[in-house]
């Protein structure tokens, strides 16, 4: 079991990816690949998101029993077509609730192209804030720095399904329960 999930990690480590609309430079203090999978003692849980199902699920491990399915939630996942998104195994870096979106510059210019000025930074709370009130920030990332995160939402029409540039969204109150149940360190495993 810990080869396949070298395996998968290596994999993974070496998939460019790029998020067209939900992606934001990596701050100076996170890494630009995807960290080593450290099993944690204490962490008890484990996320799997499925793409292909707008899928994710919550394990829990109690003890030395095998991990169990607690909690599935519907989300939106990358568009269909898009050639590079985050896959394999991962972990969560950061948990953050009201956050601020700083949209890429390439988000700003479809914005741009569709009547929209969007700032370089979007508060909490803002109509166009497509983080929602929660974000959950993962280790998977592009090449070119660009950091792919589970959030919320500022339209519920697009949980359910294949909308984003490569970030998983939730249905706000059920993505700020799964914020408040997980920890960083959380080990993500994002599936096709």
């Amino acid at each position: 079991m810990d080869f396949k999930k070298t395996l998968l990690l290596l994999l993974v480590s070496a998939l460019p990816a790029i998020s067209a609309f939900c992606a934001e430079p990596l701050p100076f203090d996170q890494p630009t690949r995807p960290v080593a999978f450290k099993p944690d003692s204490e962490s008890s849980y484990y996320v799997e998101i499925s793409i292909s199902r707008n899928l994710l699920t919550l394990y829990e491990k109690k003890g030395d029993a095998k991990q169990e399915p607690v909690a599935e939630y519907s989300v939106g996942t990358v568009v269909t077509g898009l050639k590079t998104y985050p896959l394999g195994l991962g972990e969560v870096t950061g948990i953050y609730f009201d956050p601020w979106w700083y949209p890429t510059s390439y988000s700003r210019q479809v914005f741009r192209e569709r009547g929209i000025d969007l700032p370089a930074a979007v508060p909490p709370g803002h109509p166009l804030n497509y983080m929602g009130p929660f974000k959950i920030a993962l280790s998977h990332s592009t090449w070119k720095g660009a950091v792919y995160r589970i959030h919320g939402n500022n339209n519920p029409k697009r949980v359910g399904r294949r909308v984003t540039g490569g970030c998983v969204v939730m249905y706000n109150t059920e993505g700020i329960a799964l914020a408040r149940r997980i920890k960083v360190g959380t080990v993500v495993n994002i599936v096709p």
